[in-house]
This record gives C-alpha cells, sequence and structure tokens, in this order.
C-alpha cells in the first residue's frame, strides 16, 4: 500500500523538458484562461448593496483562481428579506438593480471573468409585468359534480377547484386572483374509486351556454361525474414585492411552453434593461439562464390546438386524466385528493394519453426554450438553462436545443444519472456542459474542499466539463443578520464560499486543478463506445444502472433517448453512431419497453447501415402516445426477423460484453488487469479526440488500485502524463506499444484521477518493462533517464531499443541510502475565527490559540480543548536526514507524505512553500528543499466553518432568520479538522542512466 503511493507519485513528478519533446502539447494547460475555469454562484441579496463591496467581491473571485460568475438577483429566493419596504427602489428591475448589474459585468470585465446572468428575480423564473398580462404562467384546473345514471343536470358549471395541493416551502404559492376561462365541459362514469368508463366520456362543450349546461345522463351507468376545466393564471411570484409600480410589486413567472413567455422576458430586459452599454458588456462577457415553477396541470393557452393538430384528435374529453402524479413539479403528488384513469388501465404513469399530453408539452417547451436561444443569439451570448429539471417533459429531446445545457448535483447524484443528460448534449454537438455543484442539505459552512472535488470527480467521469459552485454570497452588511455573514436558504445548504471561509485563502490550488482538468475535458470531442437507449416516459431522474461489469472491460457509454434516435445528426458511417461526435460503436437496448415511431424507423435504417446493436430481452413493443403502434410493431418484426450479422439478442446483461466482443466492439482504453481484481468496476475513463492529440481522463471512485492499461494510439502517438495539480506536462518513459496501441501501470489512491494524452510526435526511447524494486523512471537531461529505486537490490531494465540495462546492488557503505521516518513532535498553534464583539459584523476576529508540542497527530475534534474551533491550523517541526551528502551527490531523493488531507494543507520547508499538491495522496519530492543539518517543516492546514457556526447555531441569523433545521447543527458531531498525518519521509536510490 505505501509503495503504491510512491510509484503512483512517480508518474506525477514535474519536468521542465516535456514541452520541448512534442509541439502538440497544449500550450495553456498550466494556466488555463477564464472560460475554462469554473465559476461561482453569486447571490445579489437584492440591489441595496454596496457597489465597492460588489466589485471587491468580484476580484475576489478572480484572486482565487475562478473563471466567472453566475449573477443571480437572489431576494432570498423570491421570498423577501425581513424588510422590503425600500423595494420601490431596489426591487429588480429598478434602476438602482441595473446600475448594480452593470457594475458587476464592468468589474468582471475589468477582472477578465464570464459573467453568466440569470434572467430573473431568485431562480430566473419570471420578470415584473402587470398581472394577468398574456405570456405569463398558465394552468389548468377543473371543478366537477356527480349526476345519477338518467337524470337531468341543469344550471351553472361547477366552479373550479383552485385550492389544491401546491408544493410549498421553497416555492412561492399562487395567489388567488382572476377569472378562469372555460375550457371545456364533458362527463364521464365514475365514483371515488377513480376509474373512469372511456366510451362513456362525452365532450359538452357546445352544449355550453352563457355558463349555464343542460344534460341529461345517459342511463346505462349508475353514476356520471360532469368535469368543467377552466384555464386560469397560477398567479405564482418568482419574487415579492410592493405594490407602488409594477417592478416594485415584484416577477411573476412566466409561461415556460410557448413563445409568449419568452416574449415577456425579452421585453421586459430590452425595455428596462438593455441599454446599449450594457449590449456591449454582454457580448463580451454574457450568458445564463434556469427556471422553477408549479401548476395544478401545466398549461399553455394554445395547448388544446396543439395536441389536436400534432396527435390528430381533441384532447378534451381526455383532460380529467392528465390530473395526475407523473404530470406535477418532481412527480411529488397529484394535485387534487381523487386521481382519475381509464378503467382496465390502471393508475400507472404510461397511459397513452398521458403520454400524448407530455408530448405536446415538451413540444411547447422546446418552443419556448428555441425563442430564447434565438433571442440570445441576437445580443451576441450564449443560452444556458437547467434544462426540464422538475417537468414532465422529455429531458433527452430538449437537452440538445440549448447552447449551454446545464445540470445539478443535487437532482443528479451519481455518474449514471448525469450520463442520461450528458449522452444527448453529446450527440446534439453541445461541447460545454455544466453543473450547479456544490449544494448538499448537511447545513452551511459544513462541505469540506475534499468533498467538493469529489463531487467534481463524478461529473468529470460522467462528461460534465464545466463547474458551476454554490455559490458565494455577497459580503457587506445585510439587515438584522449575524456573523459569519449574509448565508442563503437559511444555512441549510452548502456553501457560503468566500473571505468568510477559513479556507478561501488556499481555495486556489483546488481551483486551478479543477481549471486544467475543465481545460481537457472541454479540448477536442467526446467519445464513448456505446450508446444505450433509455426510453422514460415521464422522463424522471433515476439510476438506470451501476455500469461496473462495463468499466471492468474499460467500455464507456451514455444514453440516448427517442428524439436522439430521430436526430438528424444520427448518422451511421463505417459500423459507427455520430462518428463526427461521439462515435458510439455499438447500440443496446436493455429491456426497453416502449419507442417512437420514428425511432423504430431509425432503428431498423441502424441496422441495415452496419451499426451494431445489442438487444437486451424483449424488443420494444409500444409506441409513445396513441400513434404510431403499428409502425413500431412492423418495424420491430422487421428488426427480428432479418438475419443481421450486425445485431445480437441476449437474455441478460451479464452476457453483454461477451456479445460485443463478437460483434468486435472494442473499447479504446482497455484495463487488462487490477489489483485487486474487482478495482476496474470503479474505474472511470473518458476520452477526447483531437487532431493532434487524444486525452484520457481517468477516475478512481474506489479503494486505492493499480491498473495494466493499454489504450489505442496511432504509430505517431507518444504518451505523455499530465498533472492537472501542478500543470506538469511529462512524457511517460515506461510503457509498451503495439501495432494497435500503448500499455503501461497506473496506481490511483481513492478518489485519485490521472490525464494521459497521446501526442503526435517523434517517440523517445523508453523503457518497457523493469525489475520490481524500480518505483520510478522519468526522463531527465541530455535523454537520460532518471531511476529511483526502493531498496539496495541490483535492478534492471529492457528498453524500447532493444538494450537491457542493469543496475548493481548498493556497497556497505551506502546502504543508508534507504531511509525512512515519521516525523513528529509537532509544535501546534491554531488561528481561531471567531466573532467579534460585535455580533452583527460580518467579519471574523482571528484568536491565536497556541496548543504547544503535539506528541500525536489528532483531529481537532478529538482534542476537547479545541473541538468547537474553526480556523488555520499551524504545524511545526525538525528533522534532519542522515542521507544528506548523498543528496548533494544526486545519488537519493527524499519524498514526503502528509497522510489524509481533511481540508486544505500547505507546507514550507525552511522557509520555501511546496508546490500544490493533490489532496486525494498529498505527497511530493522534497530532494531540493532539504539541507545538511537540521530542517524545519511548517504545515497550514484550514478547516471549515461549521464547528464554530454550530457553537452559536442558536444565535446566528441571516434577515432575522436562524438556521432552519436546528438539528444539522445541534445533532451533528463536531468535523474533524486538522494534520492527522502521520506526516513521513522515505528516501529512494537515484540512479541516472
Amino acid at each position: 500500500m505505501f509503495l503504491s503511493w510512491w510509484y503512483n507519485f512517480a508518474l506525477l513528478a514535474t519536468t521542465v523538458i516535456a514541452r520541448k519533446d512534442s509541439t502538440n502539447l497544449p500550450p495553456d494547460f498550466d494556466s488555463p484562461s477564464a472560460v475554462y475555469r469554473p465559476k461561482f454562484r453569486y447571490w445579489l441579496p437584492d440591489a441595496a448593496v454596496d457597489h465597492e463591496l460588489l466589485v471587491h467581491d468580484i476580484s475576489d473571485i478572480r484572486n482565487v483562481g475562478a473563471g466567472g460568475l453566475e449573477f443571480v438577483p437572489y431576494y432570498n429566493y423570491g421570498f423577501g428579506t425581513g424588510d422590503i419596504s425600500n423595494w420601490d427602489v431596489y426591487a429588480f428591475g429598478k434602476p438602482a438593480f441595473k446600475n448594480a448589474f452593470q457594475a458587476a459585468l464592468e468589474a468582471c470585465k475589468s477582472n477578465n471573468l464570464v459573467m453568466d446572468f440569470a434572467l430573473g428575480a431568485s431562480q430566473g423564473q419570471g420578470v415584473p409585468v402587470e398581472p394577468l398580462t398574456p405570456g405569463l404562467a398558465v394552468q389548468l384546473v377543473y371543478g366537477r359534480i356527480s349526476v345519477k345514471g338518467g337524470e337531468q343536470f341543469q344550471g351553472k358549471l361547477p366552479e373550479p377547484m383552485i385550492d389544491w395541493r401546491q408544493n410549498i416551502g421553497f416555492m412561492q404559492t399562487q395567489e388567488v386572483f382572476g377569472e378562469s376561462r372555460l375550457v371545456a365541459k364533458h362527463s364521464d362514469n365514475g365514483d371515488s374509486l377513480i376509474a373512469l368508463d372511456e366510451a362513456s366520456m362525452v365532450d359538452l362543450s357546445e352544449k355550453v351556454v352563457e355558463g349555464q349546461l343542460k344534460w341529461r345522463a345517459p342511463p346505462d351507468h349508475d353514476k356520471y361525474v360532469i368535469f368543467a376545466l377552466y384555464e386560469r393564471f397560477t398567479n405564482q411570484r418568482s419574487c415579492v414585492g410592493i405594490p407602488t409600480d409594477v417592478i416594485a410589486n415584484g416577477s411573476w413567472v412566466t409561461d415556460h411552453y410557448s413563445a409568449a413567455g419568452t416574449k415577456l422576458v425579452t421585453k421586459f430586459w430590452e425595455e428596462n434593461l438593455l441599454d446599449t452599454e450594457i449590449r456591449d458588456l454582454l457580448q463580451s462577457i454574457g450568458q445564463h439562464y434556469s427556471m422553477e415553477i408549479q401548476a395544478s396541470l401545466y398549461w399553455t393557452p394554445d395547448f388544446v390546438e396543439r395536441f389536436t393538430v400534432n396527435r390528430g384528435y381533441n384532447p378534451v374529453k381526455y383532460l380529467p386524466l392528465m390530473f395526475h402524479q407523473s404530470n406535477s413539479f418532481h412527480g411529488y403528488e397529484a394535485p387534487y385528493n381523487t386521481t382519475f384513469y381509464l378503467e382496465g388501465e390502471g393508475y400507472g404513469d404510461q397511459g397513452k394519453y398521458l403520454q400524448d399530453y407530455r408530448l405536446t408539452l415538451t413540444e411547447g417547451y422546446s418552443e419556448y426554450l428555441e425563442a430564447l436561444e434565438s433571442w440570445a443569439q441576437s445580443l451576441g451570448v450564449s443560452h444556458s438553462s437547467q434544462v426540464a429539471y422538475n417537468q414532465p417533459v422529455d429531458l433527452s429531446a430538449t437537452v440538445p436545443l440549448v447552447s449551454g445545457p446545464e445540470l445539478e448535483s443535487l437532482g443528479f447524484v451519481n455518474v449514471d444519472q448525469m450520463l442520461q443528460f450528458v449522452g444527448p448534449a453529446h450527440l446534439g454537438d453541445r461541447n460545454v456542459i455544466s453543473t450547479e455543484v456544490g449544494a448538499v442539505a448537511s447545513g452551511a459552512y459544513s462541505l469540506t474542499l475534499p468533498s467538493l472535488i469529489r463531487l467534481f470527480h463524478d461529473a468529470f467521469a460522467s462528461g460534465v466539463n464545466m463547474m458551476l459552485i454554490h455559490g458565494t454570497p455577497y459580503s457587506g452588511d445585510q439587515i438584522n443578520s449575524t456573523w459569519p455573514g449574509y448565508t442563503p436558504f437559511q444555512y441549510r445548504f452548502t456553501d457560503p464560499w468566500g473571505p468568510r471561509q477559513p479556507a478561501w485563502n488556499h481555495i486556489a490550488e483546488n481551483l486551478n486543478y479543477t481549471g486544467r482538468n475543465q481545460f481537457i475535458l472541454q479540448s477536442g470531442i467526446a467519445k464513448r463506445e456505446l450508446a444505450f437507449y433509455l426510453c422514460k416516459d415521464p422522463w424522471r431522474i433515476s439510476t438506470a444502472q451501476d455500469g461496473g461489469y462495463l468499466r471492468q472491460s474499460g467500455l464507456t457509454y451514455e444514453y440516448l433517448g427517442p428524439a436522439n434516435l430521430n436526430d438528424e445528426r444520427a448518422i451511421v458511417s463505417d459500423g459507427v453512431l455520430g462518428s463526427s461526435g461521439p462515435g458510439y460503436r455499438a447500440l443496446i437496448l436493455d429491456h426497453q419497453p416502449c419507442i417512437s415511431a420514428e425511432a423504430a424507423e431509425k432503428l431498423v435504417k441502424f441496422a441495415n447501415d452496419g451499426l451494431p446493436i445489442v438487444i437486451i430481452g424483449d424488443l420494444p413493443n409500444s409506441t409513445i402516445g396513441t400513434s404510431g403502434q403499428e409502425t413500431v410493431l412492423k418495424r420491430m418484426a422487421d428488426l427480428k426477423s432479418v438475419a443481421y450479422s450486425n445485431v445480437k439478442f441476449i437474455t441478460h446483461s451479464n452476457s453483454l460484453t461477451r456479445a460485443l466482443d463478437e460483434l468486435a466492439v472494442k473499447s479504446r482504453v482497455s484495463v487488462r488487469s487490477s489489483v485487486p481484481s474487482s478495482a476496474a468496476k470503479k474505474l472511470y475513463t473518458l476520452w477526447r479526440s483531437d487532431e493532434s492529440i487524444d486525452y484520457v481522463f481517468f477516475h478512481n471512485s474506489g479503494a486505492s488500485a493499480t491498473y495494466n492499461i493499454s489504450m489505442e494510439a496511432k504509430k505517431n502517438r507518444v504518451p505523455y502524463k499530465l498533472n492537472a495539480w501542478t500543470g506538469a506536462q511529462e512524457p511517460i518513459a515506461v510503457y509498451g506499444r503495439s501495432p494497435t496501441g500503448v500499455s503501461m501501470q497506473l496506481t490511483l489512491q481513492s478518489n485519485q484521477t490521472a490525464i494521459i494524452a497521446l501526442v503526435a510526435g517523434a517517440a523517445l526511447d523508453h523503457v518497457i518493462s523493469h525489475s520490481d524494486n524500480v518505483v520510478r523512471v522519468s526522463y531527465g537531461s541530455e535523454n537520460k533517464f532518471d531511476i529511483l529505486l526502493d531498496d539496495t537490490r541490483a535492478a534492471s531494465l529492457v528498453l524500447s531499443n532493444g538494450h537491457e540495462r542493469n543496475i548493481p546492488a548498493t556497497t556497505k557503505d551506502t546502504k543508508v541510502l534507504v531511509y525512512e521516518k515519521d516525523l513528529g513532535p509537532w509544535d501546534l498553534t491554531i488561528e481561531s475565527w471567531v466573532p467579534s464583539s460585535n455580533f452583527s459584523v460580518f467579519r471574523s476576529a482571528k484568536e491565536m490559540l497556541h496548543l504547544g508540542p503535539q506528541a500525536t497527530l489528532l483531529p481537532w475534534s478529538e482534542i476537547p480543548e479545541i473541538q468547537n474551533v474553526s480556523g488555520v491550523g499551524i504545524y511545526t517541526s525538525k528533522f534532519s536526514v542522515p542521507i544528506s551528502s548523498w543528496l548533494a551527490k544526486g545519488q537519493v531523493a527524499v519524498f514526503i507524505h502528509f497522510g489524509p488531507v481533511l481540508n486544505t494543507l500547505r507546507a514550507w520547508v525552511n522557509g520555501k512553500q511546496l508546490p500544490p499538491m493533490d489532496i486525494f495522496d498529498a505527497g511530493l519530492d522534497i530532494s531540493d528543499y532539504i539541507k545538511p543539518g537540521p530542517n524545519i517543516i511548517r504545515v497550514e492546514t484550514s478547516s471549515t466553518l461549521f464547528n464554530a457556526v454550530k457553537a452559536r447555531s442558536h444565535v446566528i441569523k441571516t434577515n432575522g432568520v436562524g438556521p432552519l433545521d436546528p438539528n444539522m447543527y445541534n445533532s451533528a458531531s463536531w468535523q474533524p479538522q486538522g494534520l492527522v498525518g502521520p506526516v513521513r519521509i522515505k528516501s529512494l536510490r537515484k540512479v541516472v542512466i
């Protein structure tokens, strides 16, 4: 275990000659430009902010290595602060907001940052406008009354039931005003058992005169239900206000299912915010948009007309069926206590009329997105959206419509779920895919940087390549707020990053690391071996499979939906699907029940064009919606009856890799073996291909492991290791080559990543094998090899030119070359971050706590006198090495390892700061920092602010309100922080040949 670290770190060592060996290496990897760097979501409390502080906040974001921010007019999530009496001046859209917005744009421009921005207050769901204005969000509601069979109903239509079950707490509830427009009137037989007889459903709209109905129920059923369906505005605010004028009165959610909603948004911006100066600023740096809305039944005024034209029948008599849990926000619950379904069909969400509703809603949502996309392009900016998030529309169909598709780690909780988002984006030529990342419901100030980076790694493994960090708040004063500062979401979600956090001064290494990874993961084109066809209706975020059995074979995959198969870019060429894009080498259908008629046609075409296809279980046998069933059955029969050599049918996924082998489907990366043997199931790989470079990203999500890997490579490709923590690019000196690729050994600690670049250029002589006591081989000066060994025995190497080189064992007087020692004792001083004497002052006071010598390194949570402390730990120790003379001769190298990093770590040896370290394997070569005699080492570790906040959770407030869930602090344990070690130095023999 210990030796695996030394070997791995050898692969990550820096070298100054790397770039001289190939002009094709990415020149900006060391210091990527802002567009590749992670961004922060910036929460502006309202427009009553100090512009100097706003500009200072933006400079702080630049200074720690971020590439930009997403400017969110937060307005307390639209609920308002404790006092909104001044919002006649400071509401979203007022001149004061415009001035703050312009100040932010100018600050981003002067700091060379990218600035995204939400199109409205809170999450951007709406804009200020007169209530009841066309283009605002509408919904469908109903009233109902029962009539006995054979009886006559005569009178006023049932009143709409507008008191439905809304989501409360995190979204504004609807306000009750305005009229309800009658959409339809029809009857069904039904009762409290909620089953309806389809044959008895009658549209009575033509019998309604001035709101009155006269109708006799047929005698063939005991009971009928008369429904009156009404369209009405949702009257849902996205932000509260005061009724002094239209803009001060807050923002209202717009229609997200037609271009009419887009027109309201664009009209407001063009009339109130987009003067010439701001337009010019946007053209150089702006983008972004997101949404969050609810309705009894999502609707748009032309829904019936669109439905009738596109589905081929009038939906009116089926509308009561649509008030179903599957059509609600996030699929939480049905809007009314009674849910109706067709007798014989069951309560499930796969009813054909429900599917037709969602198909039509998706078409309206697509129109809305396309209108926003066109408007953004007219401004010279790109449009980003958390596409289809929480809405009953087809995510896979709509992701490609947006130039900047974005997901959220709070909703997409694992790699497989993210792959369902990423696949449609890749096939749709969307290169930059972002995630709002870091919102964890564990209490504000609790998220450690290793935990945040682990979230990044999962996103990277899926192909998401832009991190939008949640978030950083305005740093200035806020009414009725206390230390440690303005904290959004009532302290529930992580995390308010910024100078208030002890880790802020250490975060640059992490953001530089992230930016370098994103630079690589946005270079070239993402490639996958497998596309899994996935039919979800309704579309919900859920895990489809683990995929470990595929990763064990080096196979990568993502998902495509029915609309993606029908995409014009879904073309098979030379047996590859989307060859100019993700380049899928096979299409897999794993027990998928449904498919659209268009996708069924395309599937047969793929088979005819030679794409390898594997069907696990039965073929889809059901269309989506009411039309196309005949086509689906015919095309699926064609697929099964024709003896395609490129189509295989298997019964279980455990036979998939064998079927792919039989179809000659090969992975770009293969794992020939691993130690432990099952480790490859946790190894994620991602391939990016450019004209002169192929990049391979590795992420080990399991325990520490060593892998023997091989990668496809043209004969003129040379492997390099790119170190995202330091920016170094080093030619790999130990690898094998075959006619089709290169092979090597790779060791990764848990949660560690690596980047290998296969670069066009002339190959140097390299080592193809060596004895097991060789720890590292790297290129030194003058075309020589620098070799490190972990013992004094003889060693041997075989070179690519056929020569064998032998290294003799050490003599008696050089046995001391191999040396190992744990450092200590450690003198500990803590800079404790606490409130000042005035609790309303946001900036922390710093108190120095001198704890003296520590014989054993323990987390602060296990030291009683500092378990409730947050801040910066300063550890110092002295050490000497008995090998300094050999070090001076270049015959030994000394490495140090610091043990687990709980949050951040920086170190100095003899006053010189060490380079950034991989927080998942914190060690490096310190040979150049050691001197003869005593050496002094200093280590700084920063903590989160959680322990200090937990100790004061009963008195902290934002806008007069304390933590929404005090148990997040009261019931939580003290966080372990500090240096826990062991801190160990180890020497290795060094030989140059």
